[in-house]
């Protein structure tokens, strides 16, 4: 029974158009929180943007997000 489902699904399937196929795209990251854009002068120091990572904290993996760092 449940192989004839299968086939009769598969027929099904096969029926019909590829026009009607849906496409899901998922995006993983950090997206940049731009506050003064990707650098900014603040009095004699320069900060700029640096990225999310993944890294490890107690025997686990955490993602990091971006932040301004100080050049």
């Amino acid at each position: 029974m449940k192989l004839r489902i299968g086939i009769i699904l598969a027929i099904l399937a096969a029926m019909i158009p590829a026009a009607n196929a849906v496409i899901v795209n998922i995006a993983v990251g950090d997206q940049p929180y731009y506050v003064h854009g990707p650098g900014y002068w603040a009095g004699p120091a320069y900060y700029v943007w640096a990225p999310g990572h993944w890294s490890w904290h107690h025997h686990h993996k955490v993602w990091v997000h971006g932040h301004y760092v100080r050049r």
